[in-house]
């Protein structure tokens, strides 16, 4: 039997991160979540067995959209979900899987799971 996937949840609101850990363990992956982007940088250092990374492009003292292209340089499937327009302009331009909020279960795992599939 596989493992099941490794799902990194970023996002600095608490609600929001402790719902997507609930919806993304209903189907089964394995969830680490973290509030910050140096909190990211530090599990990605220690655990190379990260298979995605659900990313806020809003985080407060980071860029998430630089932090995004760093995670698709090296190779790690990433969504960003934002519920700003300019987000949509901006994933159509680098190529990147985009989770307009609010979102659902269903939509939350359809884009993990082309993000996946996509890299």
């Amino acid at each position: 039997m596989s493992q099941p996937k490794h799902i990194l949840v970023v996002d600095d609101n608490d609600d929001v991160r402790n719902v997507m850990i609930e919806m993304l363990q209903d189907r089964d992956y394995r969830v680490t979540a973290v509030a910050d982007g140096a909190s990211m940088r530090d599990v990605l250092k220690i655990d190379d067995g990260v298979d995605c990374v659900v990313l806020d492009v809003l985080l407060p003292g980071e860029d998430g959209v630089s932090l995004a292209l760093q995670l698709k340089e090296s190779g790690v499937p990433v969504v960003i979900i934002s519920g700003g327009l300019d987000a949509v302009e901006y994933a159509e331009e680098n190529n990147l899987q985009l989770l307009q909020k609010p979102f659902n279960t269903h939509q939350l795992y359809a884009a993990v799971n082309s993000a996946l599939r996509h890299t």
